[in-house]
């Protein structure tokens, strides 16, 4: 009743590719179809054959995610459900015969961010709000807001669970375990970051350096820059950030 295909996509910030999830066998819904790979596209369709198709839903924008949804959807006829263009809600039931799939908006890694939970099953698809085989997941401004993100986090968690399946990497099977380790690398990385500004670093780069450390790869350095950009925003916004300005930085969290 689940089914899973991996997209040819893989990449530093993809990690293997992009995982689409198959619902259902009759009445079967695509989470994430990933990119507009033509072959990609043609093994999905094959999978799905001559079953209906009750939705393609993305659970965010990103092109890694969506960029196939509307080729999928009109090669089967289908529907094509994404909250970033007003097509879906938090929420809204899909169903499949495999159970319903109930929307679940989880801002954070982007505004639109959704999840689906899979009540029947006990499991919940997170798209990128966590990523399989990591402790933490992308969470940059302007689209990334870290304060959402904790709490979509914790509204995962209230759905309790048994199994979360990221769009990126292998499952969670332990699931409370997965959030638990989420949320205090995120309390960590914000215990660092206040101490770096306790110790004079007062330039986004410094405050990198700091807490990443010098054996941070070149193609995640702007990963870390927009995460610290995040951690500022999230202390400031809650009133926690030294009166100083931080240099390298706007207001609105954006390089200058």
């Amino acid at each position: 009743m689940l089914r899973e295909v991996l997209a040819p996509n893989a990449s530093p910030m993809t990690l293997d590719g992009t995982r689409t999830y198959l619902i259902g066998n009759a009445r079967v819904a695509v989470i994430d179809p990933g990119p507009g790979d033509p072959g990609h596209l043609d093994r999905l369709t094959a999978l799905i054959g001559e079953a209906s198709c009750v939705g393609v839903v993305v659970t965010h924008t990103h092109a890694d995610h969506a960029a196939g949804a509307p080729g999928l959807a009109a090669r089967l006829g289908a529907t094509a459900g994404s909250r970033g263009e007003g097509t879906l809600a938090d929420g809204d039931r899909i169903d499949t015969d495999a159970g319903p799939l109930i929307a679940v908006a989880t801002p954070g890694h982007t505004q639109d961010h959704t999840a689906f939970h899979w009540p029947a099953a006990g499991a919940v698809f997170c798209g990128d709000l966590m990523m399989g085989g990591l402790d933490t997941a992308l969470v940059a401004p302007p689209e990334g807001d870290l304060a959402d993100y904790l709490l979509s986090l914790e509204r995962i968690r209230d759905l309790n669970p048994r199994i979360i399946y990221p769009a990126h990497g292998p499952s969670f099977e332990s699931a409370h375990a997965a959030i638990d380790s989420y949320i205090s690398h995120r309390r960590d990385r914000e215990r660092q970051v206040l101490e770096s500004l306790a110790a004079g670093a007062d330039d986004v780069e410094a405050i990198v350096e700091r807490v990443y450390g010098p054996g941070l790869p070149p193609e995640f350095r702007g990963v870390a820059r927009g995460a610290v950009h995040a951690y500022l925003d999230h202390l400031e916004k809650h009133g926690r950030l030294p009166r100083l300005r931080i240099g390298g930085r706007s207001p609105a969290g954006t390089e200058q």
